[in-house]
């Protein structure tokens, strides 16, 4: 059985990393990548796959998806008999802080915009259809025990508008996978961190490491708040065997929620990895600072200490990059 990956925002920064990656070593079931971006944006971004045949990848605009059957056409009698499966992975949206500060009613537009666009599609006119939509763990929190102020106290002025409009986004593709039975997996995701470009993210953790750099003492304003951080590289392990059928999900729902592997630490805890660098912690000092590795993987000592090998790498860049 092979499939075809539909990217709606497959130009931005994990978009491009986890196509790459699948260029750089394909997936046996991926036969062939469609990109969906903005129209300015297509050209760059055939050019730089030009050359990739297995898995072949293409470019075209939003308006393209509006059709799944026509842009899915095989080009092949053989093809068509191969290709039995689509998978849709939506990762548009704005997550950038100062958009949604600056133009929040345009952020909002956006979101609910990219889950029109699947909702509109044809899926249900395709057999075998997946659907991945990249969501946000702060899902988590608001359906949980919290009120919605209890949790946006002392925060900026974007996160509730941010926090209601990716829950929105699931209820739309939630009822979208219930009226059509399209398998759908909501990605709970945590910041991702290991870009080239992490110093320009108004995050947390830039924040500290900027102070340092300052020569003042790391003393963050919130020490008790919890922050959960993924890596790149073992996030895009995680969605590569997602998408190849090899991850372990528990039994498979019309409607699944899935968390990737990501360190849980408070502010505190990652202040003290700022003071410290470039010092490398092992498991048992990340114990004493509680540091854990959580979601819907399999975790070993192991785990840890790589995935907090990774922040710490990046950590000491983040200061390097003065």
């Amino acid at each position: 059985m092979t499939a075809k990956l539909h990217l709606l925002g497959g130009s931005g920064r994990i978009g491009r990393a986890l196509v790459d990656s699948l260029v750089a070593l394909p997936l046996a079931n991926v036969r062939a990548i469609q990109i969906y971006c903005d129209s300015t944006k297509v050209r760059e971004v055939q050019n730089h796959y030009s050359t990739s045949t297995s898995p072949l990848v293409k470019a075209s605009g939003y308006s393209a998806f509006n059709t799944i059957s026509a842009s899915s056409k095989p080009d092949s009698d053989s093809e068509a008999l191969d290709l039995n499966r689509h998978i849709v992975l939506n990762l548009r949206g704005t997550n950038n802080k100062q958009q949604w500060l600056n133009q929040p009613l345009d952020s909002l537009e956006l979101h609910a915009r990219s889950c029109r666009a699947v909702v509109d599609a044809d899926l249900w006119m395709q057999p075998g259809t997946d659907i991945i939509h990249l969501s946000s763990l702060l899902c988590d929190l608001i359906e949980g025990p919290r009120s919605l102020d209890d949790i946006c106290e002392g925060q900026e002025s974007y996160r509730r508008p941010y926090m209601v409009s990716r829950l929105h986004q699931e209820m739309i593709l939630s009822a979208n996978a219930y009226q059509h039975s399209i398998s759908t997996f909501f990605l709970r995701m945590p910041a991702v961190y290991g870009f080239e470009d992490d110093h320009l993210s108004p995050w947390v953790l830039n924040s500290l490491c900027k102070v340092k750099l300052r020569g003042q003492r790391v003393e963050p304003r919130h020490p008790d708040r919890i922050v959960y951080l993924s890596h790149r590289d073992p996030l895009l392990v995680w969605i590569r065997a997602l998408i190849g059928g090899s991850a372990n999900q528990g039994k498979k729902r019309t409607v699944n929620y899935l968390r990737p592997p990501m360190l849980r630490l408070s502010v505190s805890a990652l202040a003290i990895l700022v003071k410290e660098s470039p010092r490398l912690f092992s498991s048992e000092e990340a114990e004493q600072l509680q540091v854990t590795l959580e979601g819907d993987a399999e975790i070993t000592d192991y785990d840890l200490d790589s995935h907090l090998t990774l922040l710490t790498t990046s950590i000491s860049e983040l200061l390097a990059n003065d």
